[in-house]
């Protein structure tokens, strides 16, 4: 058993009996690190391939277009390193998890039941009859894990989650365009189906997609909407839906995997694909090298939603919110069309190394017709995150007697810390959460200071090590944390 205890830090004047220290509630977080191996593209990804240059017109129409294609969907075939990762991840749960529990039947039984609640935790798409199909993986999925890191349950699985999720885009459409929605009989339906069973089979599901949609539509017909506004708004959710699916690829389906395979030993255990190890690094060393653009993904489109005041973008006096960028070309390379890509893989071709240029083409938000395009090229630079940073703000208050009261408040949104996580790039100027408090809180006491207020509302977390360290700015000594080696 080992004992954290807080450093010896000297009390700040304003901190003694009487005036004290509130503190909010937080969530202290282990931080995991998986191995990530090289990008392998997918073999065959289903992504949606609608790429138009054109702003979408009707949205029934739209929708139309848009389903079957998943119909017959065909399962991703496995990366090149795939098995290896499932393997070393199953060993790595077995021989260094906290309960050091084999993955046997029961465990087996928890991560294949927590895979399926993963892709459908309502419990709308697969049927009975699919559960029954897949009972073929239920039996033999601690084999096939530890042994072979077979990867096909979960790609099999999730195909078959696609296809179900088309035919229910389907038949929406259609009915949508019917247009017949009769609410004079007596009917029920419970829209929270977490603790139903699945439907028995394809009929039934359909029965049940039947009446989501009727209630879907009565939210929104009580809510004051027009008919034909109405049918607009939920063929543009399913598109959206089925656009989102698409864009899942072979990493994507890998981490849903392993995650249910993860929480099969505990719901706080995770498992992190290259692109989430990157962005959780970002989060925790608050700076990324890039153009400082914050980006949505719109109708297809990669947009511009915001620029980092002081970045390559705004500095360049070229960009601005509701740009459209349609394609991503790196220093020396071909233009490369980001139309309909996934938001993700739009943003790692953007980011890249400090002092490194890319060319972006847009469609400009006050563009005649989107015809017109814009070629940008900006130069890449270190985007400091300060808006995730701790925040100190000086409140005086008064009860009617006697001179104010200064209180200084410190919002800290979570424990970050410089340290080496996933494909960093560069090297950047080292952060911690412990020195930027102990800044604040030294301005704060410049001011004059009676007490301290240190708001852990919104923190979900961080480095484990940075929440021990700032412990020790208000108590001298003692422990802190207590931490068991498995």
């Amino acid at each position: 058993m080992k004992t954290s205890k807080s450093p010896r830090f000297p009390r700040w004047p304003w901190l003694r009996p009487g005036l004290p220290t509130w503190l909010g509630l937080s969530l202290l977080v282990l931080l995991r690190a998986d191995v990530a191996p090289p990008e392998v593209p997918p073999a065959n990804a289903p992504a949606p391939k609608v790429a138009q240059s054109e702003p979408a017109g009707d949205p029934l129409r739209d929708l139309i277009t848009f389903t079957t294609k998943y119909d017959q969907v065909v399962p991703l075939l496995p990366g090149a390193y795939d098995s290896d990762i499932t393997r070393l991840t199953a060993r790595i749960l077995e021989n260094m998890h906290y309960s050091r529990h084999p993955l046997d039947a029961e465990y087996a039984e928890r991560f294949f039941n927590r895979y399926l609640e993963t892709l459908d935790p309502q419990h709308f798409h697969f049927t009975q009859e699919d559960l029954k199909e897949f009972g073929k993986y239920r039996e033999r999925l601690a084999e096939l894990t530890l042994r072979q890191g077979d990867t096909r349950p979960a790609n099999e699985i999730f195909a078959r989650y696609l296809q179900r999720v088309d035919q229910r885009a389907t038949l929406v459409a259609r009915l949508l365009q019917a247009g017949e929605f009769d609410f004079s009989s007596d009917e029920r339906y419970t829209p929270n189906r977490k603790d139903a069973p699945w439907p028995e089979n394809l009929e039934a599901a359909q029965a049940l997609w039947r009446q989501h949609l009727r209630h879907e539509y009565l939210l929104e017909l009580l809510n004051k909407q027009k008919p034909e506004e109405i049918v607009k708004k939920l063929a543009m959710r399913y598109k959206r839906l089925l656009r989102a699916l698409g864009e899942f690829d072979r990493e994507d389906i890998l981490q849903f995997y392993l995650s249910a395979l993860a929480n099969a030993y505990d719901p706080h255990s995770d498992y992190m694909g290259k692109a989430q190890l990157d962005n959780f690094a970002i989060s925790m060393r608050l700076s990324l090298f890039g153009i400082g653009a914050l980006l949505r993904s719109e109708d297809g489109y990669c947009t511009i939603e915001s620029l980092t005041p002081g970045g390559p973008a705004a500095r360049s006096k070229k960009l601005k919110p509701k740009d459209r960028i349609i394609a991503v070309q790196q220093a020396g390379g071909e233009p490369v069309d980001v139309v309909d890509m996934k938001l993700s893989k739009v943003v790692e071709m953007i980011r890249g190394p400090k002092n490194t240029e890319v060319t972006l083409t847009i469609i400009p938000a006050d563009a005649a017709d989107s015809s017109e395009r814009r070629t940008v090229t900006l130069v890449r630079d270190e985007i400091k995150l300060e808006d995730q940073a701790a925040k100190a703000r000086l409140y005086e208050i008064s009860n009617g007697e006697g001179p104010a009261v200064r209180v200084g408040v410190i919002d800290l949104p979570s424990f970050y810390a410089s340290f080496e996580l996933g494909k960093t790039g560069e090297k950047t100027e080292p952060r911690s959460t412990t020195a930027d408090v102990t800044r604040l809180i030294r301005k704060l006491e410049a001011e004059g200071i009676a007490g301290l207020i240190l708001d852990l509302r919104r923190n979900g977390g961080g480095s484990l090590e940075e929440a021990i360290k700032l412990t020790g700015l208000f108590i001298r000594e003692g422990p802190i944390v207590q931490v068991r080696a498995a």
